[in-house]
């Protein structure tokens, strides 16, 4: 399934570059092409010297005629918004998925209660019945000490479980931190691409101040706008990324807290009842 959507997120995103390149190349409209549409739809009118009339525009008119003059780079930081914005559901989804149908303390008082009555099937089953992360990583270590109780000295046992839990651990780990470095990486080229869009703005301004003659007002404040709409966009883009980020690791130190203390309860319970 996720290879699917990711399928689809790349085919349109191939139309939308595609499209992007029309506009703004061939075209030649210094315009962002999303926010022209959601300003028409807001009852903006655009004009044959690409402005707007917004006279008898809604709020959502208003707003896109002012971000559609940002240029085409907009529209790379609009997709960039929207790319960060699926990161974050999927890792959110996970990480709800990750907490399993109840807590790691319920699950330890049930441990405690099977492990006492030497029912480690029954503890097993209640690991796999949490269906979170610290449930599989107990019951890695549950079938790991199931299959060597008895033969080894208590040590030896304690340490094959804690080899076992620690490999599911690193592999739980693993899938915990996928995709977070595209979040971090999106946060540093929306604020380098908005950056760029400051750029191109400040020097078509100085463009229009430079020609010979007056300067024209409408070729001023075109660069200008797009110069302040690009830096707006490349912050928010840098800020709900860097925020995502820095909460999703939060996230992941408190599960690793859990899984830590977790592995630690239960290689008690185990090797109590060898000694």
């Amino acid at each position: 399934m996720k290879k699917i959507i990711i399928t689809i997120i790349f085919v349109l995103f191939i139309i939308y570059l595609g499209w992007w390149i029309t506009w703004f190349f061939i075209m030649g409209r210094n315009l962002s092409f999303v926010f022209d549409t959601l300003a028409r739809l807001g009852g903006a009118v655009r004009t044959e010297e690409n402005e707007y009339e917004t006279e008898h525009a809604n709020v959502l008119g208003q707003g896109g005629a002012v971000v559609a003059r940002g240029g085409g780079l907009v529209d790379i930081l609009f997709f960039l918004f929207m790319l960060t914005l699926f990161f974050i559901i999927e890792r959110g989804t996970l990480y709800a998925a990750a907490k399993g149908k109840f807590d790691h303390v319920r699950l330890l008082r049930i441990l405690k209660e099977r492990i006492k009555e030497r029912d480690y099937e029954g503890a097993i089953a209640a690991c796999r019945n949490q269906k979170g992360v610290v449930g599989r990583i107990m019951a890695a270590g549950l079938e790991k000490y199931e299959l060597i109780a008895g033969r080894y000295d208590a040590a030896t046992t304690r340490a094959e479980v804690q080899q076992s839990i620690s490999e599911t651990n690193a592999m739980e780990a693993s899938l915990m931190e996928r995709n977070l470095i595209f979040i971090a990486t999106i946060a540093s080229i929306g604020t380098m691409w908005g950056l760029l869009g400051t750029v191109i703005g400040m020097i078509r301004s100085f463009a229009a101040l430079a020609a010979k003659g007056r300067p024209d007002p409408n070729k001023l404040a075109t660069g200008i706008s797009e110069a302040l709409v690009n830096t707006a966009g490349g912050l928010t883009v840098a800020i709900i990324s860097i925020v995502a980020y820095n909460y999703y690791l939060n996230r992941i130190d408190k599960f690793n807290f859990t899984f830590e203390e977790s592995s630690n309860e239960l290689l008690s319970l185990l090797i109590s009842g060898e000694e």
